[in-house]
Parts: C-alpha cells; structure tokens; sequence
C-alpha cells in the first residue's frame, strides 16, 4: 500500500507541457493586478466640489445650442426625434439617455420657477 494520504479538495488541471489545443491551453500568466483605480473607471461619484462647480458654469453660460434645440424639440412634443438628436450629437445611446434625463429636469425645474 502506498503511504499517501487521500486528497480531500480537487486540485485544478495542470497540463505538463504549454499546449495549442483544448480547454487550458496557451501559456500561463498570472492575472494582472491594478495597483490603483484610474479616474475614468469612477465617472460615476462626483464630489460635492465638481458638482458645485458645473451647476455654476451651467447656470453662467446656459446650454449649448444642440442642447436648446433639443429642448425646444422635447417641448414641442417631440421627444423621440429630440433623443435621435441628441444621440448623432454625442455619439452612444447611454450618453443620449443622460442627456435626456438632464434635459428634462432642466424643462421641468424651468416650468416651476416660472410659476
């Protein structure tokens, strides 16, 4: 009998030799690891000092003049040509949408202070 003692977990597969075919195969690497979170990866969390300064500059220098047609469009009723504006302006359906959405606030928040 041998004197080796029963595996208990499953170790992975580890092939011999670096093979061209089949479920493991090409060369081992390990996973690279990021030693830091890169600004484009947080768009998403604004600090309180970046959103104070853009409500400043947007309520300085108004909107862009795409933005006002776009605006004038959603006011007329005609959302979906304004969001087909909006997106060949910026580019992708997530920043369109976005758009939108700040479009929208910025109708409505005028429709309350002008009441």
């Amino acid at each position: 009998m041998s004197s080796e003692a029963p595996k208990t977990a499953k170790e992975p597969f580890t092939p011999k030799y670096e093979i061209a075919a089949g479920l493991h195969k090409g060369r081992k690497l390990e996973k690279f690891v990021t030693k830091r979170i890169r600004p484009t990866r947080r768009t998403q969390k604004k600090s309180k000092r970046v959103k104070f300064v853009r409500d400043l500059v947007r309520e300085l220098v108004g909107f862009m003049p795409y933005e006002r047609r776009a605006m004038e469009l959603m006011k007329v009723g005609r959302d979906k040509r304004a969001f087909k504006y909006v997106k060949a302006r910026l580019g992708s359906h997530q920043r369109a949408k976005k758009k939108r959405d700040e479009l929208q606030a910025a109708i409505l928040a005028q429709r309350k202070a002008h009441k």
